[in-house]
């Protein structure tokens, strides 16, 4: 199992191009998130935030798990980030990539959120699949996240 963890991740890193001394230059990658209509700023940045809206508290519980990841990978992330046409749950600035946190995952919200712009990939952790268990949730998520 944990050698299947390990190919998926070095997968991941393959097509993404990651790691953790190569990144964007922040200001490159804030600029061109700028660009594409994402509002950024030193107040939104690693900072976790909840949804203003109805967010349940296990929506809330996974997006401070990848937050927490992605913050222990030092990365800058950004969290209920403005964008047109909506609000991303969880942004890695660094990687230009997006994480949505999704109850009842449907294609119709999918293809609502790919047509973002700006970011490299969008991620959707269906809150259903993820275990109701703190510390078993961590560990799926790490397996997520990039």
């Amino acid at each position: 199992m944990e050698e299947d963890v390990k190919k998926f991740v070095r997968q991941k890193v393959l097509k993404y191009g990651l790691s953790s001394q190569r990144k964007f230059l922040q200001q490159k990658a804030q600029k061109s998130l700028h660009e594409n209509g994402f509002v950024l700023s030193d107040n939104n940045k690693n900072c976790l935030f909840s949804n203003s809206g109805n967010e349940s508290v296990k929506h809330f519980l996974i997006k401070a798990i990848i937050f927490k990841i992605l913050r222990e990978r030092n990365r800058t992330v950004g969290t209920e980030i403005e964008v047109k046409g909506g609000i991303v749950d969880i942004l890695d600035i660094d990687n230009l990539i997006a994480y949505e946190v999704e109850t009842q995952l449907t294609r119709k919200k999918i293809l609502e959120k790919l047509q973002m712009s700006g970011v490299r990939d969008i991620f959707f952790i269906d809150t259903q699949e993820v275990p109701d268990d703190f510390y078993e949730a961590e560990k799926f998520l790490r397996d997520k996240v990039v």
